[in-house]
């Protein structure tokens, strides 16, 4: 039996080993932090891959992270220490993505500049937590000041404008968060709230509920309308929101990528007769897939005539906002009510740096304020009071140093590098007729696909015309050959037919200039008043053959391959009988250190890759060279 006495010392000598990770000590962090270095220097050296697939097999995996218990004992020795590091370098570190690899051209992930890394030992070590005051004396009222830098990118309102919100404890320029999703999900709950307001005699929908305000309003539902290529935080949003999915409505995309006006103002007026309140209409500033701007000035226009809130999702373009040379795509964000932007993306923080801007200060306020008695006081500076998200790191910091060291005319140059380098790409692509280009970089992002050998046009001359179009200033009609039909077992892919309706002539434009740009539905039909579409290249049996290429020559060179592109699935004018989308490469450019050497070097290697499988295939199918 185990004495008291021995008892009391082994719980003594617990808790002094304990503090030790709390204290100075023999242990000391110079030790750790070198050891570490050591692995990052190691990690950013060239790479055989970039590991974008995780190759282990299930025994591996649950070799390295199977472990599902909690270890007893502390670990509180020099050599206990550097044996948990290199297990973590060995498991984990060595084979981690390398997204800031060159020949990472595929994610939104990049390299960042160098002063990020101390400055995360820095925000770890101050370790504040921004939702109150009292825990972030200072970081506070630096996130303020951030925030009013992008507000006033934007919006650029007047130097009292700005004197006058950054020292008042109601209204705030914007919320940090972790990320895009959660500055959606907060632009929508603005939006919701602002839709069903307070009243003498409603509570409004914060307090009444979802039921009781569409009840009082006379509405029977509430919905969110935007692109078919929305970001899928919107789905989220209206899952959280109690609205469900059934009531996003998502308009189709032109020939651009653009959301369709005219089908836009249809479903709105649809949505009116139904007594369906729209509480949003969402803009696209650089779609996640194709890199597509929607006509941002006409949807606001749009959006202030339905009385709904305007959003634009510009976690991805709405750096822009920074470019000289590129500015303009962004025209009309300014008439935004709430804009998405996240700085881990192209304003080159690290990883979980969100915003959502307010054009009125004053709107988070009087929608999603929530106050309580220890914390997030009323009339306090404390920011919780209108973030989603309570407990909160320090995470502007980051956002901070990249606007004040790199700058706007810092930021302009990066963008500029990525979006050339996209353009690089793209032409270096329609030189090959390996590939097929299916969405030019409006900025920085476009995606094409891979042609087998047999489905190739050997030569055929292209005219594009220039046809006056709802959906798009200038599209093109292609005339071509037939394509070859190719021996296949693979099954032909049905087409669903859309039926696109005439816009109601009643419909008044809130202004001329709405007005001109809504062209008569009669300039972009046929004699059956069928819509002009672009010539198909190829089939529907064809594509599905193009699509099995195209996604194993992803997955192919993200197992083997040295460099790497991203895939996804896209419906296109190109192909509208090809119901369920194209199979296309995603290439995104924001990595500042890509060279031409660097996208030569992805494309050979897709077309040696290729080659491969198309051997591998006709052997398969028996098909003749």
């Amino acid at each position: 039996m185990v004495d008291k006495e021995t008892i009391k010392t082994e719980e003594n000598n617990t808790k002094e080993n304990v503090l030790k990770f709390f204290k100075d000590c023999e242990i000391n962090e110079e030790n750790v932090q070198q050891y570490i270095d050591s692995i990052i220097k190691e990690f950013y050296k060239p790479s055989p891959s970039i590991y974008a697939a995780n190759t282990d097999t299930v025994k591996e995996l649950q070799s390295k992270f199977g472990d599902s218990s909690i270890p007893k004992g502390i670990v509180c020795d020099k050599s206990n220490i550097k044996n948990y590091f290199s297990e973590i370098k060995t498991n984990v570190i060595d084979k981690s993505t390398r997204v800031s690899s060159p020949n990472m051209v595929g994610h939104m992930t990049s390299a960042l500049p160098f002063f990020h890394r101390p400055l995360s030992k820095l925000i770890t070590s101050l370790n504040q937590n921004v939702v109150k005051v009292e825990t972030s004396a200072t970081m506070t009222f630096l996130e303020r000041e951030t925030l009013s830098k992008l507000h006033r990118a934007f919006y650029n309102n007047t130097d009292e404008f700005y004197e006058k919100y950054l020292s008042t404890t109601e209204g705030t320029f914007g919320c940090v968060t972790s990320g895009g999703t959660i500055a959606n999900l907060t632009a929508m709950w603005v939006a919701r709230n602002n839709a069903f307001p307070k009243t003498e005699d409603f509570e409004g929908i914060e307090k009444e509920g979802v039921i009781s305000a569409l009840s009082y309003y006379g509405y029977n539902n509430m919905a969110i309308v935007g692109s078919e290529l929305m970001h899928y935080s919107f789905k989220k949003a209206a899952d959280i929101l109690g609205m469900g999915l059934k009531n996003i409505y998502t308009i189709p995309v032109d020939s651009d990528y653009k959301m369709r006006i005219d089908l836009l103002i249809e479903k709105l007026e649809e949505l009116k007769q139904k007594k369906i309140k729209v509480i949003a209409i969402v803009g696209i500033a650089c779609t996640t897939e194709v890199g597509s701007i929607d006509k941002l000035d006409i949807l606001a226009d749009i959006a202030k005539k339905y009385g709904a809130l305007f959003h634009v999702d510009g976690a991805w373009g709405g750096s822009f906002i920074m470019s000289n040379k590129y500015r303009h795509l962004l025209k009309g964000i300014e008439k935004a009510d709430t804009i998405t932007i996240d700085g881990h993306k192209l304003l080159y923080t690290p990883m979980g740096c969100g915003i959502v801007l307010f054009k009125s200060p004053l709107l988070p306020t009087i929608t999603i304020r929530k106050v309580a008695s220890y914390v997030i006081r009323a009339g306090s500076m404390d920011h919780g009071k209108t973030t989603l998200e309570g407990s909160r790191p320090a995470n502007v910091l980051y956002l901070h140093a990249s606007l004040n060291l790199l700058g706007e005319n810092g930021l302009s140059q990066l963008l500029d590098i990525g979006v050339n380098n996209a353009k690089y790409m793209a032409e270096l692509i329609k030189s090959y007729p390996q590939f097929e280009l299916i969405s030019k970089p409006v900025t920085n992002i476009f995606l094409y696909r891979y042609i087998p050998s047999w489905l190739r046009k050997k030569s055929y001359e292209i005219e594009q015309i220039e046809v006056k179009s709802i959906s798009s200033p200038v599209s093109t009609v292609s005339t071509i050959h037939s394509p070859t039909q190719a021996t296949t077992a693979l099954p032909i892919i049905e087409s669903e037919e859309e039926n696109h309706n005439d816009n109601d002539n009643s419909i008044t434009f809130c202004n001329d200039t709405l007005k001109d740009q809504i062209s008569d539905i009669s300039d972009f039909t046929d004699k059956e008043g069928s819509l002009i579409y672009e010539e198909s290249h190829y089939n529907d049996e064809e594509n599905a053959i193009i699509d099995y290429f195209t996604t194993e020559l992803q997955a192919r060179q993200k197992r083997e391959g040295e460099g790497f592109v991203s895939k996804t699935t896209v419906k296109t004018t190109k192909y509208p009988t090809y119901s369920k989308g194209v199979d296309v490469l995603r290439v995104v450019i924001a990595n500042p250190l890509v060279t031409e050497d660097n996208i030569k070097a992805v494309v050979e290697e897709q077309i040696k890759l290729g080659e491969i499988i198309e051997e591998e295939y006709k052997m398969n199918h028996k098909l003749i060279k």
